[in-house]
């Protein structure tokens, strides 16, 4: 097995993440109680799956949550 000693340059910086403001913090409320409210509207299926996909899409453009593209499939 060979091994390589990476240089600092190659290396990632340690930092903090910020914390979330405020209004971050509202957004990304507002969008999960929005997905679950859409998840029940399809379960009950009042919405096909293209009106639920379509929907979803909009809730993360105007919410822009910190987690939602991570716990979604689809961008």
């Amino acid at each position: 097995m060979r091994m390589t000693q990476l240089s600092s340059e190659h290396q990632t910086p340690n930092h903090k993440p910020s914390k979330p403001t405020e209004e971050q913090l509202q957004n990304e409320l507002h969008f999960h109680l929005a997905e679950k409210m859409l998840m029940k509207l399809r379960e009950k299926e009042l919405i096909s799956q293209e009106e639920f996909d379509q929907i979803s899409k909009l809730n993360r453009q105007k919410f822009n949550p910190l987690l939602g593209p991570l716990m979604c499939d689809k961008p």
